[in-house]
């Protein structure tokens, strides 16, 4: 078989309007998705089957209206936690029990009733930047409240909306 190298081959067929945000490399442990409107879906990703390279793929989460996955957390420690920062500035960490083992391509349970900015798995020795439009803060994972997924979260950055979140 030959290949055109200078125009590359396909790699996934997408939908018009769909982009691809990000790619995870990962085995076949649990991931959960987390959208703009703050909905969020865990599953077991072994439940997804291989498909070929020209295939759509498989829906993760039923998506609402004007929403849009914001974020995909594969889960490799049970001991992480699910930080999330709304674009307000408001943060919280939230226990991996406190997110159900759904079926796949489900609506999903709430998050945050606050439009998320992103989200990170953490532990304890991670360190998280906030991007905002005014200013942007490095704090540790520590210093973010861990409370239930109902709880709105503290105000980790005042004056700022949050653009992007990155654990560094």
């Amino acid at each position: 078989m030959t290949t055109k190298r200078n125009t590359g081959i396909a790699a996934i067929k997408i939908k018009e309007g769909d982009s691809v945000a990000r790619v995870i490399f990962q085995d076949d442990e649990e991931m959960i998705l987390l959208t703009k409107k703050g909905m969020s879906i865990r599953f077991a990703t072994k439940t997804i089957g291989a498909i070929g390279r020209l295939s759509i793929g498989v829906k993760g989460i039923n998506l609402a209206e004007d929403d849009e996955i914001i974020a995909a957390l594969p889960i490799h420690k049970e001991t992480d936690t699910v930080a999330i920062f709304a674009v307000s500035g408001i943060g919280k960490k939230v226990a991996l029990k406190d997110f159900p083992v759904q079926t796949r391509g489900g609506k999903g349970t709430i998050a945050s009733k606050e439009e998320i900015a992103g989200a990170a798995m953490v532990c304890d020795e991670d360190n998280i930047l906030l991007v905002g439009n005014n200013g942007s803060i490095c704090i540790s994972a520590t210093d973010v409240p861990l409370l239930n997924k109902s709880s709105a979260g503290n105000i980790l950055i005042k004056n700022s909306r949050v653009n992007s979140i990155t654990k560094i």
